[in-house]
């Protein structure tokens, strides 16, 4: 599933507004950065290993990407062409939390110097540190957790009654409290309500106290009510 990270890389790839050097952060815990990386490329080409696409990934025995490490080398050496096919050379380079410090200050003039054909993404897991002459010079990127990602057309076919309404937003409150989209999922769960004839006139007694109670969200969010107890205030 495209998350939405990868949409807007899209869109700004599409419309010529990539720029030249990110940080890609991910929580190591739940995200695979070589997954993410090719689901994203995918939206770019259906070649698997594309000549103008470079993945970067230590030596085996490495502990660190140091100057004279291949990797690096191939680096060098894959930024001196422009790309053949695609708008940009994609470079991705995975655990850049590893470049050694000697490295990093080597390759300062490289990540400044990039240029339009060229975009590098430099994959680090959440809270590994990257000196800050390194921070300073890119776009910093998050991708989301799994657990963020909420269906946009969540499944209510086997809702019937407010009684199991109540028993899915219990099942599925992880993906119905995403922290960006509760608010978003509730609004569908009240669109779905409304459709339903069994559901329109037991649940709410009125659109206007549907209403009110939607408009009430924010404020019982600012009290810290646990998401479950804001959404059992739809039902009488």
């Amino acid at each position: 599933m495209t998350d939405n990270l990868q949409t807007i890389l899209f869109k700004k790839y599409q419309d010529k507004l990539l720029a030249s050097l990110y940080i890609v952060n991910y929580d190591s815990r739940s995200i695979d950065p070589d997954l993410w990386v090719n689901q994203f490329m995918t939206q770019l080409t259906s070649i698997a290993d594309h000549p103008d696409v470079l993945k970067i990934h230590k030596a085996e025995k490495e502990t660190e990407y140091k100057v004279d490490s291949i990797q690096i080398r191939d680096f060098l050496k894959f930024i001196n062409y422009r790309p053949l096919q695609l708008e940009k050379k994609f470079i991705f380079l995975f655990d850049a939390q590893d470049i050694s410090t000697i490295l990093s200050n080597k390759l300062l003039k490289v990540f400044e110097e990039l240029g339009p054909n060229f975009c590098l993404f430099l994959m680090v897991p959440d809270n590994a540190p990257l000196l800050p002459t390194v921070l300073s010079r890119a776009i910093k990127l998050q991708i989301p957790n799994k657990k963020e990602l909420i269906s946009t057309a969540p499944d209510f076919s086997e809702i019937q009654t407010p009684q199991d309404l109540l028993a899915y937003l219990k099942q599925n409150r992880e993906s119905a409290s995403a922290a960006q989209d509760e608010k978003k999922f509730i609004e569908q769960v009240i669109q779905h309500c409304l459709t339903q004839s069994k559901l329109s006139s037991e649940p709410f007694k009125n659109l206007d106290e549907l209403l009110k109670i939607l408009a009430d969200y924010e404020t019982y969010s600012n009290f810290n009510n646990s998401k479950l107890a804001r959404m059992t205030r739809f039902f009488p």
